[in-house]
C-alpha cells in the first residue's frame, strides 16, 4: 500500500510539473505560427511584384490590362522582348550601363580597399580626423553635391562622357567605412610577420591583407555595381545625347515613347532587374559574410 501511495504521489508530481511545460510549448507553437505568418506576408510582398512583372512581360497588351488579372500568360509571347531590342539605342544603353557600373565598381573597390588599409592598419598624423571627415561626408545628402559635381565636370569639359559618370564615384565614403571596419578585425600579427620577412606596405597590402578581405570586397563590389547600374539622377545631369544614356535613363525616355504599351515597359524593366539578381545570387555567400564581418568592430 505504501509503495502504491508513493507511486501515486510521484505520478501526480510529474503530471503537475509537465502541465506548465505543455502550456509553454503550446505558447511557443503559437508564436512560431505568428512569426511564419509574418515571414510569409513579407515574402509575398517582396517577391510577388518581381514575379508578377517577370510573368507579365510575356503577356500581350490585352492580358496585361485584363481584370481580374491572370497569373500565367495565355499565350506566352516573346515579341515584347524582340520589339524592345529593336530600338536602335537599347543595346547601346545596356553597354553604357555596363561600362559605367563596371568602371565604377573596379575603381571604387581598389581605392576603397587602399583607403581602408591606410585608415585601419597604418599610423600617421591626422588619421582619425580623415576618418571622421569620411563619416561626415556620408551624412551629406546626394542632392546637395549634385550641382558642385556638375560644375567640376563642366569645368574639366567632361560632360557627356564616361569619365563624368565614373570619376565622382570611384572612391565612395561608405565603401571606405566598410573596408575599415572589416580590416580592423584582422590580427596585427599578420603585418608584423610580413614586416619581419621584409615586405613593404604595398606588398603586405596586396599579398596579405587583400586575400583576407574578399567578403568585404564583394560587398563593396555588389553595392557599387547596383548603385551605378540603377543610377538615374547623375546620368540625367551629366549626359546629353541618347547614344550616351545608361539603361535607367534610356528606360525613362523609352517609357515616354511607349507610355501606354505596358507589356513593352515590363519587358524593358526586366533588363534592369535581372543582372542585379544574378550578381547577388552568385556572390550571396560572400555578401552576407562581408556584411556581418564589417559590423563586428566599431
Amino acid at each position: 500500500m505504501a509503495q502504491a501511495s508513493t507511486h501515486t504521489r510521484t505520478a501526480g508530481i510529474q503530471t503537475f510539473a509537465a502541465a506548465p511545460k505543455a502550456r509553454r510549448e503550446r505558447r511557443l507553437n503559437w508564436w512560431r505560427i505568428v512569426i511564419y505568418l509574418f515571414l510569409g506576408i513579407f515574402l509575398i510582398s517582396s517577391i510577388g511584384p518581381l514575379v508578377f512583372t517577370l510573368i507579365s512581360s510575356f503577356k500581350t497588351m490585352r492580358d496585361v490590362l485584363a481584370f481580374p488579372p491572370s497569373l500565367l500568360p495565355n499565350p506566352w509571347v516573346w515579341s515584347n522582348y524582340t520589339e524592345v531590342l529593336s530600338n536602335p539605342f537599347f543595346l547601346r544603353w545596356i553597354l553604357n550601363a555596363l561600362i559605367y557600373a563596371g568602371g565604377a565598381t573596379v575603381l571604387n573597390v581598389f581605392f576603397s580597399a587602399m583607403a581602408g588599409y591606410a585608415l585601419s592598419r597604418l599610423h600617421f598624423p591626422g588619421k582619425e580626423l580623415i576618418f571622421t571627415m569620411t563619416l561626415g561626408v556620408m551624412m551629406i545628402p546626394a542632392a546637395i553635391t549634385l550641382i558642385p559635381k556638375f560644375l567640376v565636370v563642366n569645368t574639366l569639359h567632361l560632360n557627356n562622357t564616361f569619365f563624368a559618370l565614373i570619376l565622382p564615384v570611384m572612391a565612395q565614403p561608405f565603401s571606405v567605412f566598410i573596408m575599415v571596419q572589416f580590416m580592423k578585425t584582422l590580427p596585427k600579427e599578420l603585418e608584423e610577420s610580413a614586416k619581419i620577412d621584409g615586405a613593404s606596405y604595398w606588398r603586405t597590402f596586396y599579398q596579405v591583407i587583400l586575400p583576407l578581405v574578399k567578403p568585404a570586397l564583394t560587398v563593396v563590389a555588389i553595392l557599387t555595381f547596383q548603385g551605378a547600374w540603377n543610377d538615374f539622377q547623375w546620368p540625367l545631369v551629366a549626359l546629353g545625347t541618347q547614344d550616351m544614356y545608361t539603361l535607367p535613363l534610356g528606360l525613362f525616355f523609352f517609357k515616354s515613347a511607349h507610355y501606354t504599351q505596358y507589356n513593352l515597359l515590363l519587358a524593358g524593366s526586366m533588363f534592369n532587374i535581372i543582372p542585379i539578381l544574378i550578381l547577388f545570387f552568385i556572390f550571396q555567400r560572400y555578401f552576407m559574410g562581408g556584411a556581418l564581418g564589417s559590423s563586428v568592430k566599431g
